[in-house]
């Protein structure tokens, strides 16, 4: 089969989809990843084959935009009327539709000469499901974790004739120049790696639950990794997504400060632009730059870090427990629907001083509570389906 990819331009995105690439092809099938330039050189060092389409439009700018603007309370939105409502949710979908418009012309193009079997797709690519109505080719939705965005358009709800209404306009005239109908229904199944026993939203059907295999990058192991700690090692590491989106720069070194005095080993497991926010560090604090989190975790008692779906999975799937101290984007849910499990705990960014903070740290390291229900969580991943029998299950929905 011809498979084609389509994440989101963003290097944790394609990482999520890359379990689920190798297995494709190490199954015999042929694939391609297609997203903007911006991801090319990520997704060629994975040693995967890149389609480039959407060039010109800076998807991440946009959001970090939006998001600096993202503050309006329930009473005011209570009282705009239906026309302000509906250029609000305009504006707040302006970087989804732009980037489905940019990608639509490109990828279209490309489906159309190498006629994919299947797309897979990140449920924020919209430039997706529309060239897989178009083209009359089987779409699926890979999520990252909690389905939350399940109640936005084209997520797989049951069709019911009054999409249009509730579309932003500029996704419904893109479809419309295409010729393909507007409806939220194309997306076939759903390949969701969160696991089961965790709040889950969205509606329950199609979906194929898949484990996590963390993916986190490519990186060299360091010796002292591979020691055992003489003092619990604590790993402390914030995501990408958190400081583009515009997260409070001091949040990261208020808790590295905080977690200095507890007598643990502390590794800070940062990118290069985090690490400069740091600034001075106490010598038996450890950074680790661009160290991949599944080569760390192992021989950590706990970990802290900002919620994000990628960062918080590899810890379950290691069975690490962890605090969690959301900010931006869809951290917040994700923790909170993660916490429920018992193997975490939140925090509030805002009001996370250095004693909560050290006390919750000194709690995940020692809890018998939240150690068994990491351990718990890590057994239950380990038993969902891999991503080769996920391959075997899409590869029957195409050709039966």
């Amino acid at each position: 089969m011809r498979v084609l990819f389509t994440p989101l331009p963003s290097r944790t995105h394609l990482y999520h989809q890359a379990p689920l690439i190798w297995a494709f092809r190490t199954a015999g099938h042929d694939v391609r990843v297609a997203s903007q330039p911006a991801l090319t050189s990520t997704t060629v060092g994975m040693g995967l084959p890149a389609v480039e389409v959407g060039e010109g439009y800076d998807f991440m700018g946009d959001m970090v935009k939006l998001r600096s603007g993202n503050s309006l309370s329930p009473e005011f939105l209570e009282a705009m009327s239906e026309q302000e409502k509906r250029r609000l949710r305009d504006e707040r979908f302006t970087p989804v539709v732009e980037l489905a418009t940019t990608m639509a012309p490109g990828l279209m193009a490309f489906a159309e000469r190498w006629r994919p079997h299947l797309i897979v797709t990140d449920p924020i690519v919209m430039a997706a499901p529309l060239v897989a109505a178009a083209l009359g080719i089987p779409l699926v939705r890979k999520i990252w974790g909690p389905d939350i965005i399940y109640g936005h358009p084209l997520q797989g709800q049951p069709f019911e004739g009054t999409e249009r209404d509730a579309w932003p306009t500029g996704l419904s005239e893109l479809f419309d120049r295409y010729g393909v109908e507007v409806r939220n229904d194309y997306p076939l199944r759903t390949v969701d790696p969160w696991p089961p026993s965790l709040e889950q939203f969205g509606h329950p059907d199609g979906r194929v639950h898949e484990r996590y295999v963390p993916y986190n990058g490519a990186g060299v192991v360091p010796d002292w990794v591979l020691e055992p700690p003489a003092r619990p090692r604590v790993c402390v590491t914030w995501g990408t997504t958190n400081s583009v989106l515009g997260g409070d720069p001091g949040l990261l070194p208020r808790v590295v400060r905080a977690l200095a005095p507890l007598g643990i080993e502390l590794v800070v497991a940062v990118a290069a632009a985090d690490r400069a926010k740091l600034g001075e560090l106490p010598d038996d604090v450890r950074v680790a730059e661009y160290l991949p989190l599944n080569l760390l975790l192992p021989s950590c008692a706990a970990m802290v870090n900002q919620g994000g779906a990628g960062s918080v999975l590899t810890g379950a799937h290691l069975g690490v427990p962890q605090v969690l101290i959301p900010e931006t984007a869809e951290t917040p849910m994700i923790s909170l629907a993660f916490a429920g499990g018992g193997s975490a705990t939140v925090l509030e960014a805002a009001f996370a001083d250095a004693d909560t903070i050290a006390s919750a740290v000194t709690t995940a390291c020692t809890d018998e509570a939240m150690g068994t229900a990491a351990r718990r969580l890590r057994d239950e991943i380990a038993e969902m389906p891999a991503p080769s029998e996920v391959v075997h299950t899409l590869v029957n929905l195409v050709t039966r």
